[in-house]
């Protein structure tokens, strides 16, 4: 990576430790991001090498930095360069996981050094900090906390080197002097006791990556060669798992068709803490939705679905109600997931609207049911959430002021509130009692969109829910989103340390 000896691959510096080991010298270990070098950081690693001979940094890679938009601003190669550099840095090193424990576990260092901010565990986002201290323990090391002047990377590229345009940086510039990034996390603890309901379409995402070769010579297509594929757990499978790691009791109830190989793969798919709930349909194929993509750009080029989107028979409809009716009293709020494909009746969404629960819906428009599954469909919801495009469809005009057609669906609908996620717009929520409130787009990295809208709506629900204010949904909402976007499909749900990195970078 560099000629300056002091940097090493980790089994280069393994020999080095172990050379420094046996010849009597104490080696201290400092680990990080270290994406803007400040006076704190000088003064952190010269309080570490008081503590011993030998002085290693490991830096955390390009790959596993989340701590908000166009972070690290300084990529792997130049930060750990400018680490060695330092006068009082003897070795540094690329880590090879998210965490240092697995480092700290082969380099065996004396000390292991941390920021006063780490002191206490209750205040570290990542819960790293316990697991590494354990990994240290383990080793027969200390583990010591410095107590220099501290400074905040994060608050000085948010000032000085913002991915954001002005107007988001002047609206989270505001937002910062109402909340802190505590404040944002305690209000998201209120969520960890609640009871999340589910119900909706079970989607299978299939990506299969094809290499363009060119038009075929005899025919009128384009030919292209089989790379890989990976499928994922979509639809209400991945709104299940996005709440199961903000809420401590989630249960799913959906329709899955009847291959026990792609029922043992939803089952395999699905967080610990979510409880699903199946009513079988052999004749009908688990909804699955094949695209094919080139991959290195993730370019989606087609997509053939497997479905039968013709309303589920009777019985298959009495026993869904039959399973909401058992499970409601046990729950403090419903999510309705509804994609349009059959499951949905109409029967069903009277039921739904008529049960006395908080029901937080999502109807989503798609190619198979363009225009005929507006979220006006339901009588009643007391959230609702929807993109622009199919606002404009629920109240059947193309054009007009949004704001105005989001509070002409909440008052159909007789929600306390209504969402529209508008892309790289953002978003906007009407309140019955509050003016409209703007948040703009918080991503700044597209890998892929698919799912984010899934993602906005898992968290915004149950923060309705518990009535935080239209600012603070819209705010985590969106962080929520541009985190989404920046996972391939549904690959995984997007975890709560993300979104706590993500915020509390933002809001320094």
């Amino acid at each position: 990576m560099s000629g300056s000896p002091k940097i090493k691959t980790l089994q280069e510096l393994q020999a080095v430790i172990e050379a420094a080991r046996q010849a009597g010298r104490r080696v201290v270990q400092c680990h990080g991001v270290f994406d803007l070098l400040h006076p704190g950081h000088i003064l952190h690693f010269q309080a570490a090498r008081r503590h011993g001979d030998v002085l290693v940094v490991t830096v955390t890679p390009d790959s596993f930095v989340h701590k908000g938009p166009g972070r690290p601003v300084f990529n792997q190669r130049l930060r750990l360069e400018t680490l060695a550099a330092l006068e009082d840095v003897d070795y540094v090193a690329l880590n090879e996981w998210p965490t240092a424990a697995e480092t700290i576990r082969r380099l065996h260092p004396h000390v292991y050094v941390k920021g006063q901010d780490y002191a206490n565990p209750a205040d570290d986002v990542s819960g790293n900090i316990v697991e590494e201290e354990a990994a240290v323990r383990e080793g027969g090391g200390t583990i010591v906390f410095t107590q220099e002047e501290a400074f905040s990377s994060s608050h000085l590229l948010n000032q000085f080197f913002s991915a954001y345009p002005e107007p988001t940086q002047a609206y989270l510039q505001a937002l910062r002097q109402r909340y802190s990034s505590d404040q944002v996390l305690e209000r998201l603890r209120e969520l960890a006791p609640l009871r999340v309901l589910v119900v909706g379409e079970a989607i299978l995402d299939q990506y299969c990556y094809c290499i363009p070769l060119g038009k075929s010579p005899k025919e009128t297509i384009v030919a292209t060669r089989f790379a890989s594929e990976e499928q994922f757990a979509g639809g209400s499978l991945a709104i299940a798992n996005h709440l199961a790691g903000f809420c401590g009791t989630v249960t799913l109830v959906t329709v899955l068709g009847g291959d026990p190989a792609q029922e043992a793969f939803v089952r395999s798919k699905l967080h610990p803490n979510v409880r699903l709930e199946t009513v079988g349909a052999p004749a009908r194929p688990t909804i699955t939705k094949r695209r094919y993509l080139e991959p290195n750009f993730l370019t989606k080029m087609f997509e053939v679905q497997y479905l039968n989107d013709t309303p589920i028979p009777e019985e298959m409809e009495a026993a869904v109600a039959e399973r909401l009716t058992r499970e409601l009293s046990g729950h403090d709020l419903l999510l309705v997931a509804d994609f349009g494909h059959g499951m949905m009746t109409d029967r069903l969404r009277e039921f739904i609207a008529s049960r006395d629960i908080f029901i937080a819906l999502n109807t989503q428009s798609n190619s198979a049911n363009l225009g005929f599954n507006p979220v006006t469909k339901y009588p009643r919801a007391s959230f609702a959430c929807v993109d622009e495009p199919e606002m404009h469809l629920a109240v059947g005009r193309r054009y007009g002021d949004l704001a105005g057609m989001a509070e002409e669906v909440r008052q159909r609908l007789r929600s306390s509130r209504v969402l529209v996620s508008r892309g790289r717009l953002g978003s906007v929520i009407v309140s019955e009692d509050a003016p409209p409130q703007e948040t703009p787009a918080l991503a700044t990295k597209v890998v892929d969109r698919t799912g984010a809208g899934d993602a906005l709506f898992s968290i915004a629900a149950p923060c309705v829910y518990r009535g935080f204010p239209s600012e603070l949904v819209g705010f985590i909402g969106n962080c929520m989103g541009a985190l989404a976007v920046e996972i391939v499909g549904n690959r995984e749900p997007v975890s709560p340390t993300h979104l706590y990195k993500f915020m509390t970078s933002v809001l320094r």
